[in-house]
């Protein structure tokens, strides 16, 4: 496939939510398609492409507020830069969908790539959004576990922090939500996929435009069911893409519990106190109404 200066990321998907929300699960389940090719995260817009957007947007705003043009703008009109970074793109999502055959998509799942929704649909503005959303408390007690172990250099380590990761992941979902067409944008519940996997997985594949017999349907959720992922025996993540070799090992201690409402054990009541004083009117909000940190 040639992706020139006109692609519009038409057949590219991104995965994404609150780390620790299911978002890893979903990618494995929908990459057990024979038309889907995925790779492990490649951050590409929350680390690299996204903030060097947001500084040129803010360098216009600088410029026409009457104080001076800075930085690259002083150089470059905004087709000229726009054009500059669209080529830029283009040449580092090459490894992902430059040999994607007719009918297939490539599943990008960086999970803070809901952060910057609106960049990415600026330079790709018929890319489709997968957005995972799961209750703050299981979610915090799995940040919290991470911090603890396998994800102490990235994990947020007080319930307070993790809380508010999972506010703001979720309120930049929403709002991307309210933005986009329901053709490109789709809500994903973890409790939802636990309780029905069967039928939240067909509704996912459908809006995807994929057609899945009910067997295969059946084959992908017991194939990547917790104990078949804890045993390392899920639907293989390529480590570079999908037409790289290796592929992603995911680190002891990655699959916890997976279930809905072990938050009642997990987390202690000062953090449930935490959670509830900075998520409250996010979870509300979201369907996840709290009363009090003390009720379950």
């Amino acid at each position: 496939m040639n992706i020139g200066p006109d692609y519009d990321g038409g057949n590219l998907v991104f995965v994404v939510g609150c780390p620790r929300s299911g978002t890893t699960w979903v990618q494995r389940l929908l990459a057990s398609h024979p038309c889907i090719r995925t790779g492990q995260e490649s951050d590409l817009f929350d680390m690299y492409v996204g903030p060097l957007l947001r500084t040129w947007q803010h360098e216009l705003r600088v410029d026409s507020s009457g104080r001076g043009a800075v930085g690259l703008g002083c150089y470059f009109t905004d087709a000229e830069f726009s054009q500059a970074l669209k080529s830029f793109v283009l040449q580092l999502l090459a490894p992902m969908v430059a040999n994607l055959l007719p009918g297939e998509l490539f599943l990008e799942k960086t999970p803070s790539h809901v952060l910057f929704v609106p960049e990415i649909h600026a330079l790709l503005p018929r890319a489709r959004f997968i957005h995972v959303v799961r209750d703050a408390r299981d979610t915090v007690a799995s940040l919290l576990s991470a911090s603890r172990t396998w994800g102490r250099a990235w994990a947020p380590r007080r319930a307070a922090h993790a809380a508010r990761t999972w506010v703001t992941h979720v309120e930049a979902g929403r709002t991307a939500q309210r933005q986009l067409p329901a053709a490109q944008f789709h809500e994903v519940r973890y409790e939802a996929l636990h309780a029905n996997g069967f039928l939240e997985l067909r509704e996912l594949t459908r809006w995807l435009g994929l057609q899945w017999t009910d067997a295969e349907l059946r084959s992908a959720l017991d194939r990547n069911s917790p104990d078949a992922a804890r045993q390392g025996h899920g639907t293989p993540i390529p480590l570079g893409g999908e037409f790289a070799g290796s592929v992603v090992k995911e680190p002891a201690g990655f699959i916890r519990q997976a279930r809905a409402g072990t938050w009642r054990q997990d987390l202690r009541p000062v953090d449930k106190l935490e959670v509830w004083r900075v998520a409250r009117s996010t979870m509300a909000r979201v369907g996840y109404a709290w009363t009090a940190p003390w009720s379950a």
